[in-house]
């Protein structure tokens, strides 16, 4: 079994932080929506509720991602969602390669409203590297005939080949 770990002064300043800060908005926007009747209030509220609901309700941004055997999970804030291999039936990455993030759904259409969508911003985890490249041979894996996947398997080079190339 496999751990990766978000380093814990990125993760406080990048999710943390501003969650508490989301709540802050939200909390100036309800008390001017009860005070001035202002109906932009009630959009920046919504806003926040949204923001604040993916960051500590439904691990939208998981601290720890472990991977193992049989199965993957994500972890934080005291809650694991935990994905048996063998029940997965969709897992759509979508990699932002510069940024070494990764955008993954798994199981979309669960009926899960608050499980299943994970932001991995990789570069910041330990072995990220390793985790980034990992995300997108398990979508391969799963999804061995998408275009994506006859993509990845043909812009691979042979390590003999690389040697060449140099």
């Amino acid at each position: 079994m496999k751990r990766y770990i978000y380093q814990k002064k990125y993760y406080d300043f990048k999710v943390v932080y501003i969650g508490y800060f989301v709540i802050a908005i939200g909390l100036f926007s309800l008390y001017q929506l009860i005070t001035t009747g202002n109906a932009l209030y009630a959009f920046i509220l919504i806003v926040c509720a949204y923001q604040i609901i993916n960051t500590f309700v439904s691990l939208s941004n998981p601290e720890e991602v472990e991977i193992g055997k049989d199965h993957i999970a994500f972890k934080g804030f005291g809650k694991t969602h935990l994905y048996r291999f063998d029940e997965i039936e969709d897992f759509r990455v979508k990699e932002f390669v510069m940024a070494k993030k990764i955008y993954l759904r798994i199981n979309k259409d669960s009926g899960h409203l608050l499980k299943g969508r994970y932001w991995i911003d990789c570069l910041y985890f330990s072995d990220g590297e390793e985790l980034f490249r990992y995300l997108i041979k398990k979508e391969d894996e799963i999804h061995p005939d998408t275009i994506k996947a006859y993509a990845h398997k043909s812009n691979q080079i042979p390590s003999d080949k690389k040697k060449e190339n140099n």
